[in-house]
């Protein structure tokens, strides 16, 4: 009869310990009910002990039970590692992002802003108390990379005179800090969170000109072919952007830091050109992205910047471009020629009825020339007009491949003394005349600047001519949806299948085994 009583006690016990643990967990405090609850029940343990010792002490001598605390042993020294090594990565954290599209890695740009912060950053997310779980996962992988980086999260309804003090009038908004400069933003997206960053640490402001009036391709045109959506990137990296009529105009803009001509039809003015020698002088920047259809002035022009503007349209028969839905007319580019801004870039551009673009027989003196975009070696320089379905290689007539498609020229500024005197004060590091020309205007088009790496491109060939070199990056990209469609039918299959017939076949397996053991 004791026997009976102290297993019941001891069953009643066991149930009384856990049942305070979980008041506990409920709680998160130690009260008068835990406490009561958690001594009852280790006092009935201890006289479940007490009273069946020798039941007990012969239970523990036997063989399945030296078994069993081997087995105990060894899950607790198992256990024990976890706990150390735990341990351990708290104090020195190792991430390893094993998602195929790395989702969870912050982009390049991202890390090279954060590591090249000169003062303290702060975001202050103002959500409602629960909903800040994203934001939160985000800004913690910010931290990782840098000690500058900080953030905290308010909610308004908590605190409404931090709220009216930074005049927030929505949840979600994210207000980024960085000595007396702030920047609000309403997305919590690396993208988004980033571009604040730039804005908010960089000095000045640098200006963007486009040059108009010959045919050139328009910024404020929303449609396929106009740019108004790698306008809106470079606005995003802090730039501002503005038009250019250089024929009603003496000189290019002072404040000017790019010059672009995006796709010119018809050839410049013997004035305009004068003005850009000028500006090129005292260490201007000027991207030329010239189409097949671009006036042949424009390569006379550049070729005394030692560039050779072909009369052609590139062809790539090497079939990689039909994995993505392009014909030979869209050549692909998938290496390209150490410079500083295809550095790390390892991402594949498209450009759609290009030119060549490659090194004239005589590059000036001090001028330094570099084709960084090259296309396959099955590809080639086709001077014929493509009237027929077929296309082929004409040996001593079309230009052999790889074909350049974008090619740099860099060079120290002649005039010194004016750049001391305008916005090109370098103070004592030499300003640099920089050209960047690409073969094709329509990749950065807003029909195509979306594709693989194209906008990449284009911004960071804006940022290596406004020697912005640690804005030259491959930038955040949106997650991959890889969200798995099934219809009803699978569905219920998977159910049928996983939930219930696996689990069945491993218990009735599991009964069948102990039976023939027994």
């Amino acid at each position: 009869m004791i026997t009976k009583y102290a297993s019941i006690g001891g069953l009643s016990g066991l149930v009384l310990v856990l049942l305070s643990l979980v008041v506990y967990s409920i709680n998160s405090v130690i009260n008068v009910l835990t406490m009561v609850l958690f001594f009852v029940g280790l006092a009935l343990l201890i006289a479940f002990v007490v009273l069946r010792f020798k039941e007990i002490k012969v239970g523990l001598s036997s063989r399945s039970a030296k078994f069993g605390s081997n087995a105990a042993l060894m899950i607790v020294f198992i256990a024990g590692i976890l706990i150390i090594i735990n341990i351990f990565l708290n104090r020195f954290t190792y991430r390893v992002d094993t998602t195929a599209a790395k989702q969870f890695s912050l982009a390049e740009q991202t890390r090279k802003v954060l590591k090249h912060l000169d003062g303290d950053v702060k975001i202050i997310g103002f959500f409602k108390s629960g909903e800040e779980f994203q934001a939160r996962e985000l800004f913690t992988e910010y931290a990782h990379y840098s000690p500058k980086f900080s953030f905290e999260f308010v909610d308004p309804d908590k605190k409404p005179g931090v709220a009216k003090s930074y005049q927030i009038s929505a949840y979600g908004t994210l207000v980024i800090l960085a000595g007396d400069k702030q920047e609000k933003i309403q997305k919590t997206t690396e993208e988004d969170v980033t571009n604040a960053l730039i804005k908010v640490t960089r000095e000045g402001v640098k200006k963007v000109y486009f040059v108009t009036g010959h045919g050139e391709k328009d910024y404020a045109n929303t449609e396929k072919t106009g740019l108004s959506t790698v306008k809106a990137k470079l606005e995003s990296e802090n730039y501002v952007i503005e038009k250019t009529l250089l024929a009603e105009q003496d000189s290019i803009p002072s404040d000017c830091t790019v010059l672009i001509v995006a796709g010119p039809k018809s050839d410049l003015f013997q004035k305009e050109q004068d003005e850009i020698d000028k500006y090129l002088k005292k260490g201007g920047k000027v991207l030329f992205m010239l189409d097949p259809e671009s006036q042949a002035g424009y390569g006379q022009y550049l070729q005394k910047w030692g560039f050779k503007v072909g009369n052609d349209i590139v062809v790539d028969a090497s079939g990689i471009g039909q994995l993505f839905g392009a014909g030979p007319t869209i050549p692909i580019v998938s290496e390209y020629e150490n410079h500083a801004l295809t550095k790390d870039f390892q991402v594949m551009t498209f450009y759609p009825e290009a030119r060549s673009i490659s090194k004239a027989e005589t590059v000036p003196t001090g001028v330094t020339f570099t084709e960084v975009a090259k296309t396959s070696p099955r590809s080639w320089g086709e001077t014929s007009p493509l009237t027929s379905e077929k296309i082929a290689f004409d040996s001593g007539k079309d230009l052999r491949g790889p074909v350049g498609i974008l090619a740099t020229a860099e060079k120290d500024a002649e005039n010194q003394a004016s750049a001391t005197e305008d916005r090109f004060d370098l103070g004592a590091v030499k300003a640099k005349t920089r050209l960047a020309v690409f073969g094709d205007s329509d990749f950065a088009t807003n029909g195509y600047c979306k594709v693989q790496g194209n906008s990449d491109m284009f911004l960071n060939t804006v940022n290596w001519l406004a020697e912005e070199e640690d804005l030259i990056s491959v930038r955040a990209r949106d997650p991959e949806d890889r969200r798995l469609s099934l219809s009803q039918k699978q569905s219920r299959m998977i159910l049928y299948l996983g939930v219930i017939l696996l689990p069945v076949l491993i218990f009735g397996t599991g009964i069948v085994v102990y039976n023939k053991r027994k």
